[in-house]
């Protein structure tokens, strides 16, 4: 009788012919997460691996694959029909690896009472699910205050990206804040018409949870639209000096907050009047005798005139290009005053 002589591959494909088509690369090709594992599936398979090569040169049962690309494994195992002797079989995979899912936020993070935040998920996943809920690439949040509290509606926002049968990420947290706007001053001086110079205007107040607010205030003269004072408070602090304005005028007041260096909308405005019988002069007027020393700058910080007088006049003003001006007083400590003066 003739002894049957097979080849080296013919015996190959003899020793994979039972359950061959199960041994495969997992995940299969595609999209994939960040610090995806890739291995071997060899379910419902009779092929026993002993040894791993990936193209990368590792040689564990998995690695963990950060870049997109082509990625082959050669494994050696023991095949079901070979009499328990070792075949070789070797596997490849294409992936495309997703980066790791991030918040892109298409408006301000923290905005006024009433308008609404809008992010945005990273493409190429099969869902997207929000921590509040909702689903879909785009996020839209109104910020409405809720439950009657009277500061900043707070909201953490992130979402869990999800490749079907694959893998799930989560992304970054964005912290959502609504911010209520401001009368224009507080409660008990909106309406009131009898302010002396050398009383203090507080504004309309914004509670805040993390950082110190500032106020800016404007004062728009009834009686003359163009004649315009900004004034802005130190940090912590509400209140602006009576004496910036001018005795016997009224004025429509906004005011808007500043938290951590973000300038936020003007609220409901008020109005308020001042005395006519105060002594007329604007800017640091007070009741002191003697001359005191003034210095006018430009918003550049360039001074354009020093002049000594009892009080501040803002005729002085006249001389210049309408703009905003910046105005301190020698020897006092300095508050950030704006006056814009139109001729």
């Amino acid at each position: 009788m003739k002894k049957l002589i097979l080849s080296s591959a013919a015996m190959l494909i003899a020793s994979l012919t039972f359950g061959q088509n199960n041994i495969k690369m997992f995940p299969r090709d595609g999209s994939v997460c960040n610090n995806m594992q890739l291995s071997l599936d060899v379910s419902g398979s009779s092929f026993g691996p002993v040894s791993y090569l990936w193209s990368t040169g590792e040689t564990t049962p998995s690695i963990t694959i950060n870049t997109s690309g082509s990625y082959t494994l050669t494994v050696v195992g023991y095949g079901n029909g070979n009499n328990g002797s070792l075949v070789t079989r070797t596997v490849r995979g294409n992936y495309t690896v997703l980066p790791a899912p991030n918040i892109t936020a298409l408006t301000e993070l923290w905005v006024c009472k009433g308008d609404t935040v809008r992010l945005r998920a990273d493409n190429g996943y099969d869902l997207i699910s929000w921590s509040t809920g909702a689903t879909g690439t785009d996020f839209a949040r109104p910020m409405t205050l809720s439950g009657g509290a009277p500061a900043l509606d707070t909201l953490n926002v992130s979402y869990t990206s999800v490749i079907n049968s694959v893998c799930a990420r989560v992304s970054n947290t964005v912290n959502l804040r609504g911010i209520r706007k401001p009368n224009g001053v507080g409660q008990f001086y909106n309406g009131k018409m009898d302010i002396k110079l050398t009383d203090s205007i507080p504004a309309g107040t914004v509670l805040q949870y993390l950082y110190p607010v500032r106020y800016e205030m404007q004062f728009v003269d009834q009686s003359d639209p163009n004649n315009v004072v900004t004034y802005l408070t130190a940090p912590g602090s509400r209140k602006a000096p009576a004496n910036i304005l001018q005795s016997g005028k009224t004025y429509s007041v906004t005011t808007r907050p500043i938290i951590n260096n973000i300038t936020y909308c003007n609220g409901a405005a008020s109005t308020i009047g001042l005395l006519s019988s105060n002594r007329i002069g604007g800017v640091f007027n007070n009741e002191e005798d003697g001359l005191k020393t003034y210095r006018v700058f430009d918003m550049s910080g360039r001074m354009l005139m020093e002049k000594e007088a009892e009080s501040f006049d803002q005729t002085w003003l006249d001389q210049f290009t309408p703009q905003m001006f910046t105005v301190h007083k020698v020897g006092t400590t300095t508050e950030v005053i704006k006056i814009q003066a139109m001729k």
